[in-house]
């Protein structure tokens, strides 16, 4: 397995967990077994909650979003409908929806599949690697010099 394969797995984990938080569930009270059943290894399952709890320790603020007010999004332009599949685009709008991507976090990850996107369209895959690769690199906790995420092959204890 490669490290990309790792970080999708484990990006697929914190949207399941974050999905059930929204249900109302705090994260003590997630049935994590359903993470097993589907396949997913103790090391993942351990890494995205370590990536959670160093999410929240680090933004309290974004704890519970506000969902008071109604979300206004814009639509794709010309280039990114040609670009995105609409699987990849509800993906990152799921994303959204669930709290996990801030609009500002959207406009970047197009952006990038925008110039990665010349080769041919953009597929439900591909925006994972890109949201992973734009959540591990954009929450990092200053000054700490600690790992923003556990490795796969990690567990916290």
């Amino acid at each position: 397995m490669n490290d990309r394969y790792i970080v999708e797995r484990i990006m697929e984990i914190i949207a399941f967990v974050i999905a059930e938080r929204k249900l109302g569930e705090p994260l003590s009270r997630i049935e994590l077994d359903e993470l097993s059943r589907r396949g997913y290894t103790e090391s993942e399952i351990s890494a995205a909650l370590s990536w959670i709890l160093e999410r929240q320790q680090a933004h309290p603020e974004e704890e519970t979003p506000d969902t008071s007010r109604p979300a206004s999004f814009r639509v794709l332009h010309g280039i990114e409908q040609d670009l995105l599949r609409a699987d990849a685009w509800g993906l990152l709008l799921s994303y959204r929806d669930l709290g996990f991507l801030s609009n500002e976090d959207i406009e970047a990850i197009l952006e990038r599949a925008v110039l990665m996107g010349s080769e041919g369209r953009i597929s439900q895959s591909d925006i994972k690697a890109l949201v992973a690769a734009y959540v591990m690199h954009q929450f990092p906790t200053p000054g700490t010099g600690n790992r923003n995420l556990l490795a796969g092959n990690d567990t916290v204890n």
